[in-house]
């Protein structure tokens, strides 16, 4: 399929790219990466990045609903339509395709290329870019290789497979810079280092799992926005006697976000019981109440006494 997608790509004079709300580096990076490797391939084509939200330098494009209806618009990372950031607008547009690698749970697109066993969407565009004989451009590569680093946590998760080597390799033959990236994926500011320590000294270890609830005034005491704060799960990984840990940060409305991770326990079944979902074993909830945090901080401290079932 990665060959007819690449054939309408061809055809279509103008692209819209969309990801999903509140994007994650693998989000972003694929779709920064796609829209610069399109550019670079195909410089009399119209490439559009669509979303909201501008982050880490990259900044979204603005287009009218007409150019949308005129476009082939290609969503990433993305597995349900509620998700998709600037929903309305993508729904306009004249043909679709769709990179992802979350269980699917919708058909999103014309064309719905879904690989569950990839470890990142930046992975499937790596292929989608291979297969079909092009070359990105360095810059290209570099945010595509960011992708597929963070999702993978460098090669580290249990969905790294062959293909998420073979496609990082390369990345790298194209011109992505391995010191470059951990560089720009290690670098913090200091507020944000400060919020980080904060995490850390609050997290309370229930059975096998580690967990901190973060209120308002925790984050915003260090400058950082609600969706800066939410991203910082990472930092209570890493215990030799943890399986699972998890990130609650209360919103602005009053409810909780959750990110959720684990080494080899499965987490998305619990998240997607409270209404979230994501992978095998990183998954988020948004708008918990007090009450369902109870009760997942409990589900999820059982959870981690179990023995995984496989290697995931």
């Amino acid at each position: 399929m990665l060959e007819k997608i690449w054939e309408k790509i061809q055809a279509a004079p103008v692209i819209t790219l969309f990801r999903h709300v509140n994007p994650d580096p693998d989000a972003l990076g694929s779709q920064q990466g796609l829209k610069r490797a399109l550019e670079h391939i195909f410089p009399d084509k119209q490439v559009y990045a669509l979303g909201e939200m501008s982050k880490d330098g990259f900044e979204m494009d603005q287009v009218s609903p007409d150019a949308v209806k005129q476009s082939l618009a290609i969503l990433l990372d993305t597995s349900n339509r509620d998700r998709i950031d600037g929903k309305d607008l993508y729904e306009l547009a004249a043909d679709t395709i769709r990179l992802d690698h979350h269980v699917k749970v919708e058909d999103l697109a014309t064309l719905d290329y879904v690989d569950e066993a990839a470890s990142a969407t930046g992975e499937i565009v790596a292929q989608l870019l291979q297969i079909n004989g092009q070359h990105p451009g360095s810059a290209a590569a570099q945010d595509l290789y960011r992708a597929l680093t963070a999702d993978s946590q460098r090669f580290t998760t249990g969905n790294t497979r062959p293909e998420s080597l073979m496609a990082g390799a390369w990345l790298l033959q194209e011109g992505a810079d391995v010191v470059a990236d951990l560089l720009a994926s290690s670098r913090t500011s200091m507020q944000a280092w400060r919020y980080q320590n904060c995490i850390r000294s609050t997290a309370v270890q229930m059975q096998k799992f580690l967990f901190s609830v973060m209120e308002p005034q925790d984050y915003l005491q260090y400058g950082l926005a609600e969706t800066d704060a939410r991203e910082n799960v990472f930092v209570l990984s890493g215990c030799a006697d943890v399986q699972i840990w998890a990130l609650f940060t209360r919103c602005a409305d009053g409810t909780f976000a959750a990110s959720l991770r684990s080494r080899q326990l499965e987490v998305r079944d619990i998240a997607e019981s409270f209404g979230g979902g994501g992978h095998i074993c990183a998954a988020g909830i948004k708008g918990l109440s007090s009450v369902q945090l109870t009760d997942l901080i409990t589900q999820l401290a059982a959870r981690s006494l179990e023995e995984p079932v496989s290697q995931v």
